[in-house]
């Protein structure tokens, strides 16, 4: 019987595609130069480059995203929350102040279709607002994710989306209504009356965590334009007492931008009132941000919150006068906040004491400092300035007290925008500091060929920038001299000074041991910010 030999088959297995034999980090390093559509058609090629893929793509897409108050916006929220896998990498969500006008307040549209999917859109939002579906559809989210870290409003589109040129990563649903209206969603400059849009927005993600029971580290509230959170949105009513605490106890991280409050007051320290019971309630803050609304203030309402802040009732630290024996219901007694690390302070007028007084209270744990349009204002028994004085700088002396005063664990410090003011008591001469710039003095030295001992001789320098921060060595010499970096090319002198002999008196702020009243730049007031 004849027997048959199999047929061997000898052609050789297909090699591998080289995209997919490469390391996964020069394949994700090739990846991250392509726009977004040739990315996704890259992982569709085959299960080898979409696994190879997975990770660098979830964290850029997924980890941080933003969506606005829109059905099909919100629902795509919901449904991350319930992937399996994707649901583990969102941990910062963004909720957008993207606004949908009613349509009398939109160009009149040449497309009808246009017009009516406009129309459906705005009656979406202000249903989802008015019924309560808003607030359900977030506590869905936020109750399947398990790794949310961050809860963030705010009312600008990152422009941090390099992969794709000029593109932003915006709301989810914004370009969808873009495309199908024809009008963008509203995130500008408020009209009179529509400010309360974000105090609204903060209300609600703050009623969804504790129904949710969700446990973020931090709440971020980044404004870009004139509006803030006001003082209403920071109302604990009993009833989210048990759910809420837990959540404001956890919190490390509290970033904010207050509105003054709508309420006049004779006793400018009952302002903000609600918003001081709130952080009150978050003692583990490592990071705290205060920014105010960029408004006009002439009743001193941002220095009576700071010089709260900056009281103490413990044992022989410094109190704003009436807080010791004061009523808790007008008057909260003063947060401690013993982990706090960084503060940030921005956007307000405030006399230098009370700026000093702030960053002493927290000099033995802080270790970054922030401050960005922040104007001094301070009063001088001087009846006249000198121009030419260092010494006459409010910043000058504010920055030299930290080196002062115990500050072990600072190491960075970030200025920018800085402004300020010394008036004379005994005048009307009143000396302005409406620039102040950072200059490196080695390179001043190099470019002038003179010694760059004082901001005077820095002024016109290429170089000089209103906005600088300092880190490690670079900080300690500042600090030792800060003259030495800064310019103020736009000082001026304006009033009659009455006659009389110049005082040679310095400020009671170098003083260690002054206190309210008799301290002359430190009474409350603040001028407004310009």
């Amino acid at each position: 019987m004849a027997t048959t030999t199999p047929i061997m088959d000898t052609q050789a297995p297909s090699p591998q595609p080289y995209l997919t034999r490469m390391p996964q980090e020069v394949l994700t390093r090739i990846t991250y130069f392509v726009r977004t559509p040739d990315l996704c058609n890259a992982r569709l090629t085959c299960k080898s480059l979409e696994n190879a893929l997975y990770y660098s793509f979830a964290y850029e897409f997924f980890r941080k995203k933003q969506f606005m108050i829109y059905g099909p916006s919100l629902q795509v929220l919901v449904d991350i929350s319930k992937h399996p896998s994707l649901s583990h990498h969102l941990k910062h969500v963004i909720i957008g102040t993207d606004q949908i006008l009613p349509p009398n307040r939109i160009s009149a549209a040449t497309d009808d279709q246009k017009s009516l999917n406009w129309h459906l859109a705005y009656a979406d939002q202000q249903t989802l607002l008015v019924s309560g579906r808003a607030r359900d559809m977030l506590v869905e989210a936020f109750r399947n994710l398990r790794h949310l870290e961050i809860i963030d409003l705010r009312d600008f589109h990152s422009s941090s989306r390099t992969r794709d040129g000029d593109a932003t990563w915006s709301s989810y649903g914004h370009n969808t209504l873009l495309e199908t209206t024809g009008v963008k969603p509203f995130t500008g400059q408020p009209r009179a009356g529509e400010e309360d849009y974000p105090t609204r927005l903060f209300s609600l993600i703050i009623h969804a965590l504790a129904a949710a029971k969700a446990r973020p580290e931090g709440i971020e509230v980044v404004i870009r334009e004139n509006w803030a959170v006001r003082e209403h949105g920071f109302l604990v009513p009993t009833y989210l007492e048990p759910d809420l605490l837990p959540i404001l106890a956890g919190l490390k991280k509290l970033h904010l931008v207050l509105d003054i409050n709508t309420v006049t007051y004779v006793n400018v320290g009952i302002q903000y009132l609600l918003f001081k019971k709130f952080l009150a309630l978050t003692p583990n803050l490592t990071w705290l941000r205060i920014n105010f609304r960029r408004c006009f203030s002439n009743h001193g309402e941002e220095e009576a919150l700071l010089k709260w802040l900056a009281s103490s009732l413990r044992p022989g630290a410094w109190s704003s006068p009436g807080l010791t024996n004061a009523d808790p219901s007008r008057f909260p007694p003063p947060v401690e906040l013993d982990h706090l690390e960084q503060l940030d302070i921005g956007q307000c007028s405030v006399s230098t004491n009370t700026l000093a007084r702030l960053f002493r209270k927290f000099s033995p744990t802080l270790k970054a400092i922030s401050l960005r349009r922040v104007k001094l204002q301070q009063n001088s028994d001087q009846h006249s300035f000198d121009m030419d004085d260092d010494e006459q700088n409010p910043w000058i002396k504010f920055l030299r007290s930290l080196k002062k005063e115990s500050f072990p664990h600072l190491r960075e410090l970030s200025l920018g925008h800085l402004e300020a003011v010394v008036r004379s008591n005994a005048s009307r001469a009143v000396l302005h500091y409406p620039v102040v710039e950072f200059v490196n003095p080695n390179e001043a030295e190099k470019k002038n060929g003179t010694p760059a001992t004082g901001y005077q001789n820095l002024k016109g320098m290429v170089n000089a920038k209103r906005d600088r921060t300092y880190t490690g060595l670079k900080l300690e010499t500042f600090l030792s001299n800060p003259a030495a970096d800064i310019a103020t090319p736009s000082k001026h002198i304006t009033g009659v000074p009455t006659r009389g002999h110049s005082s040679d008196n310095e400020s009671d702020f170098d003083s260690e041991d002054d206190d309210d009243e008799e301290s002359s730049d430190d009474d409350g007031s603040a001028s407004p910010l310009h």
